[in-house]
C-alpha cells in the first residue's frame, strides 16, 4: 500500500519518501462518543463473554479469540516470506485453504499469471463463501504476500532480503481466518466471501506493480461459476501493531462512507470507538482502491499505517499483539452481525 501524508503518531519520514505525492487531506469531524471498554480473554473455546453493558453486542464477539489469531499470525510467518511464486507463498496459500475447510466454507483458488519487470509470476487468491441467512453477499479480505525487499530497512544491506511480513500481510490474514471459525456457530445475515490476495506487495505503484490480486479479482468477480459480486466490503491491511489506531482515509470516506459509520458504530458498541478511522484522513493506494474503482463494490479499508516495521526486516510477531487482533476483529463481526439481511 501507498501513503501520502506523514501519520502523528509515530514518526514517519521515510514514509514520505517512498509514497505518493497525493496532497488530498480532508478535515472531519470529530467521531462517535465514548461508550464502555471491554474485557480480554484467553484459549480457543470461544466460549470466554465480554465484560461490556451493551446489549446489542452480538454473541459472536465473544467467540472471536485474539490469542488464536495470534497464533495464525505466527503460523504464516513460521513459513517464511510469501514472495509470490515462492514455496512459502504455496504453504500459506494450503494453509489458508485448510483453515477455510476446518471453518465450513466453499473453498475457491484463483489462480493467474503476471509480468512485472520481465520476469513472469504465478499467483493465485485463494477464496472462501460462507453462506448466510440471505444470498446477499458481502467481502472481508486482505493480502496474504509479503514484499520481496525490504526497501524501508535502516540497514542498508539489508533492502534486497524480503521481510518476515507479521504485521503487513499477516496481521490481516490471522483475523479473518479467526473469523471464519466463528461463523462456523454463528450463521452471519448476509453470505461471507472472504479473499485472500497474491500480489499486493511485489513492486512499485509507479509502474503498476502492485495490488495484482485485487485487480484480478475486481475484473473476475466469478470464480468457478460462482458470483462473488458483494454489495460492500472490508479490507484488513496492517492490523496487528501493538500500538494500534487505524487512519482515517480518503478512498473508504469516498467510496465506502456507509461502511465507515457501520464500522464505527459497531466500534462504539464495544467501546473501541478510539482505535477506528482516527483523523487526520489521508490518502492510501491499497486493495480496495480496484474494488471500488473497478469492481464498484463499497469497500473500506481498516489500516494503521503509523508503523515504524513497515517494510524491513523487524516487521516480526513481537511487534503484534493479540490484543490488537481481537479489537479488530470482534469490530469487524459485530458490524457484520449488525447487517440486515
Amino acid at each position: 500500500m501507498k501513503k501520502v501524508r506523514k501519520g502523528k503518531k509515530k514518526s514517519r519520514q521515510k514514509v514520505q519518501l517512498s509514497r505518493l505525492s497525493i496532497n488530498r487531506v480532508l478535515s472531519l469531524v470529530g467521531l462517535l462518543a465514548l461508550v464502555v471498554a471491554a474485557s480480554f480473554w484467553k484459549g480457543c473455546s470461544g466460549t470466554v463473554s465480554i465484560s461490556i453493558n451493551a446489549p446489542t453486542v452480538h454473541p459472536a464477539v465473544s467467540a472471536f479469540d485474539g490469542n488464536c489469531a495470534f497464533d495464525l499470525l505466527v503460523r504464516q510467518v513460521e513459513f517464511g516470506p510469501r514472495v509470490p511464486g515462492s514455496e512459502a507463498s504455496r504453504q500459506v496459500q494450503d494453509f489458508i485453504a485448510q483453515k477455510l475447510k476446518e471453518a465450513g466454507a466453499k473453498v475457491l483458488r484463483q489462480p493467474f499469471a503476471v509480468t512485472y519487470r520481465g520476469k513472469t509470476y504465478q499467483m493465485a487468491n485463494i477464496i472462501g463463501v460462507i453462506s448466510g441467512k440471505s444470498d446477499r453477499k458481502v467481502l472481508l479480505c486482505a493480502h496474504y504476500d509479503t514484499r520481496p525487499v525490504a526497501d524501508q530497512d535502516p540497514n542498508p544491506e539489508n533492502r534486497n532480503k524480503p521481510i518476515p511480513g507479521a504485521n503487513d500481510g499477516a496481521s490481516g490474514v490471522a483475523v479473518l481466518l479467526e473469523i471464519a471459525r466463528v461463523l462456523k456457530n454463528f450463521q452471519p445475515p448476509l453470505t461471507v466471501v472472504l479473499v485472500f490476495f497474491d500480489g499486493e506487495d511485489l513492486g512499485d505503484v509507479e509502474d503498476g506493480g502492485m495490488f495484482f490480486g485485487s485487480k484480478h479479482f475486481a475484473r473476475n468477480l466469478t470464480v468457478g461459476e460462482v458470483n462473488l459480486k458483494a454489495e460492500m466490503g472490508v479490507l484488513l491491511d496492517m492490523v496487528g501493531d501493538r500500538d494500534f489506531a487505524s487512519n482515517d482515509e480518503w478512498y473508504s470516506r469516498r467510496y465506502a462512507p456507509q461502511v465507515v459509520t457501520g464500522i464505527l458504530q459497531a466500534a462504539t458498541q464495544l467501546g473501541y470507538q478510539r482505535y477506528f478511522f482516527r483523523p487526520p484522513t489521508i490518502v492510501i493506494l491499497d486493495d480496495h482502491v480496484p474494488l471500488n474503482e473497478i469492481a464498484n463494490i463499497p469497500t473500506a479499508n481498516i489500516i494503521d499505517f503509523d508503523y515504524p516495521y513497515w517494510h524491513t526486516l523487524q516487521d516480526t510477531p513481537d511487534k503484534c499483539s493479540p490484543e490488537t487482533l481481537a479489537i479488530v476483529g470482534k469490530t469487524v463481526l459485530q458490524w457484520l452481525m449488525n447487517l440486515k439481511p
